[in-house]
């Protein structure tokens, strides 16, 4: 009887997982509709703001949202009881608080030099505070077993922004910043689903416990921020830099290409991540290397594949301007990777109290990525193929180094 029982245990979880692989990629077939649609009917300067624009929303997102998502959801991981949502409304509070000064502080300047409108400030809030909400009640709901609904909202997500943003443009012109609101308001209307369910299918109760102050979660994951932001700066900082040069241009033609790879790399990426990452916690991090090791084998894959089909890949989901540029698509793919790699050493890194030995890296690859870009940008500033390099160069660094980290920790132990 017991065998027979975890026989049809082992046959559900098959169903939903391959439940959730098909739908990921349904997901991902929308996400690149929705990336042909933008490049489209967006000039290569008005992706170049839209890239800008949302470069700024992540930085703030890096600065506030993302080292207390990280410690929340290591923290209820660990605890396994109901979720304290009068705890989680308490601090939730103080965060929107603090990243709304931190967005006039860093936006009213950038307005007065003329950097952006003053209106702009609304959109970066916005999706900087929608994008931390889904993706945090995403995450409680995924390492709580409810993979089927999480992977339908992000199918829902990247419809509606197609659906958003072809109906404002049928009454507005096309433009970077209709482009942003729609998406703000795609990801609102996702969270107000997102909350319905969560209210209807998970347990919580109203205690004001569980939960550390908003300071100490702060001092505990402010290694984290750091963190965040130098992999930012790592990553992207390129969009800033190009937009002041005036040469917004080259820098959308690289991520519109990356994208391509991101995307691709990304939507695999979250299916693994989905179902395999929940291991880590479960197991207080013993699984991370195995972790690594198939996503890794996983991007190998993946990279062979942009290889082959990325220039058919451009002349189906973009225009043809962007072909030329094919072989940039393996940045994206590697970037990808990067990510994944460092998201788990992130994940393993809070679990045994130890993200600070995050900050030496990401201080290192920032700098050297970002100063590496200003000699491109300097020297090479039309050069789209060039950007990706130091980039490229500062991922393999800093995930090589945590990956060094995580074999130590598991020697001690």
């Amino acid at each position: 009887m017991l065998k027979k029982i975890i026989s049809i245990g082992k046959k559900r979880d098959f169903l939903e997982t391959l439940m959730v692989i098909g739908l990921r990629l349904v997901s991902i077939g929308v996400g690149f509709a929705f990336i042909k649609i933008y490049t489209n009917n967006l000039t290569t300067e008005q992706l170049g703001k839209y890239f800008y624009l949302i470069t700024l929303s992540y930085l703030m997102n890096a600065l506030i949202f993302v080292p207390v998502d990280y410690y929340i959801q290591a923290r209820l991981a660990l605890s396994g009881k109901d979720i304290p949502l009068k705890a989680l409304l308490r601090l939730n509070r103080k965060v929107c608080f603090s990243a709304i000064i931190l967005c006039l502080a860093f936006g009213l300047p950038l307005s007065y030099f003329g950097k952006i409108k003053i209106l702009d400030l609304a959109g970066i809030y916005g999706t900087a505070l929608f994008l931390y909400l889904c993706n945090f009640s995403r995450g409680l709901l995924n390492n709580r077993g409810h993979k089927i609904f999480v992977v339908n909202m992000l199918v829902l997500e990247s419809a509606l922004k197609i659906g958003l943003f072809l109906l404002a443009a049928v009454y507005f012109s096309a433009s970077a910043d209709l482009l942003l609101y729609s998406s703000v308001v795609a990801l609102a209307l996702e969270m107000l689903l997102i909350v319905f369910y969560f209210y209807k299918k998970l347990s919580y109760n109203w205690r004001d416990e569980g939960i550390e102050t908003y300071r100490t979660v702060i001092k505990k994951s402010y290694a984290l921020s750091i963190g965040a932001v130098c992999n930012l700066a790592q990553l992207q900082f390129y969009r800033l830099m190009y937009v002041w040069a005036g040469a917004p241009a080259t820098a959308a033609i690289y991520t519109v290409v990356t994208n391509l790879g991101a995307s691709g790399m990304g939507a695999i990426s979250s299916v693994y991540s989905q179902i395999f990452l929940p291991k880590i916690y479960a197991s207080k991090g013993k699984y991370t290397l195995t972790y690594i090791r198939n996503a890794l084998l996983l991007a190998g894959f993946v990279g062979v594949g942009a290889a082959i089909f990325g220039q058919y890949t451009l002349m189906l989901l973009t225009k043809n301007d962007y072909v030329q540029y094919a072989q940039v698509i393996s940045y994206g793919v590697l970037v990808e990777a990067g990510n994944m790699v460092i998201g788990a050493a992130t994940v393993f890194l809070m679990l045994k109290n130890a993200s600070k030995i995050m900050i030496f890296y990401n201080i290192g690859a920032a700098i050297v990525s970002v100063l590496s870009g200003f000699v491109v940008m300097t020297y090479w500033p039309e050069n789209v193929f060039l950007i990706g390099v130091p980039i490229a160069l500062s991922q393999i660094f800093i995930a090589a180094f945590l990956m060094m980290h995580i074999a130590r920790f598991d020697t001690k132990e």
